[in-house]
């Protein structure tokens, strides 16, 4: 499995070293490739043609750089031999010591359909307590599996700590030309290949609420007040509010 880090530190940062001193990250060290794309750095031209030439909405040169940056760890992932990558952002935060080697063999186990995300983190946070999807019977080091219901998919946020398979991969690749926001995955479904979303609670995030613990992107989300403002047709917003009640909720505790 392909290991990655996004990051726009240096790598003697104390946000990198903070990373690296937890036990799971540490022993693989040598094993993560770095990529990070510091948006404020890119030529207007090119934040324009890629962040704000066709959109609604203009991304954030944090939020373009961190697309950028996530896009170009699954092209080298391509390029391996491998049949999974992990990709964490540098605030992860390990729950309990993790062998990756191990967890990929687990996440084998699984059998997840093909063209899938599995998210290990952010499912827990307070932005997605709407998320609603299927429990899967098998579990993750004790931790539940959310497979995400599709037309909850816009509620699932965040990607610090995920694992995708080699179509999955593709897909992002294909849905991020020209580049959108990273994590808002809802377009994905119009495409022609089914892809499949489940989510699950193996590492974690500093809160957001906390100014300190902010990242770049997010202290810049933050500050220009970027809220989504997308409109739902009538028929989906229905037919949501009846899989609430039929669907199920992630639930912490495994």
């Amino acid at each position: 499995m392909k290991k990655y880090i996004i990051s726009i530190e240096p790598a003697e940062s104390p946000r990198i070293s903070k990373l690296f001193a937890q036990k799971t990250f540490s022993q693989y060290r040598d094993d993560f490739k770095f990529f990070g794309v510091l948006g404020k750095a890119l030529t207007v031209s090119e934040y324009f043609q890629q962040g704000v030439a066709g959109k609604q909405k203009p991304m954030t040169p944090g939020e373009l750089g961190c697309t950028l940056s996530h896009v170009a760890a699954l092209k080298d992932f391509l390029i391996s031999d491998e049949a999974y990558a992990i990709i964490f952002e540098d605030d992860a935060i390990e729950r309990f010591e993790l062998n990756l080697d191990e967890l990929e063999q687990r996440v084998r186990q699984l059998e997840l359909a093909p063209c899938f995300l599995l998210s290990l983190g952010g499912i827990q946070m307070k932005i997605c307590n709407r998320v609603r999807g299927a429990q899967l019977s098998d579990q993750l080091y004790d931790q539940k599996i959310l497979k995400v219901d599709d037309d909850f998919l816009d509620n699932l946020s965040y990607a610090y700590a995920y694992i995708v398979d080699r179509k999955m991969a593709e897909m992002l690749i294909h849905y991020h030309q020209p580049p959108r926001i990273y994590d808002h995955w809802q377009d994905l479904l119009v495409l022609d290949t089914p892809v499949h979303f489940y989510a699950t609670f193996v590492f974690d995030h500093p809160a957001i609420e906390q100014d300190e613990n902010l990242s770049y992107l997010e202290q810049e989300r933050k500050n220009m007040e970027v809220y989504g403002n997308q409109k739902n047709d009538q028929f989906r917003y229905l037919r949501k509010k009846m899989k609430k009640y039929m669907l199920k909720k992630y639930q912490l505790r495994g």
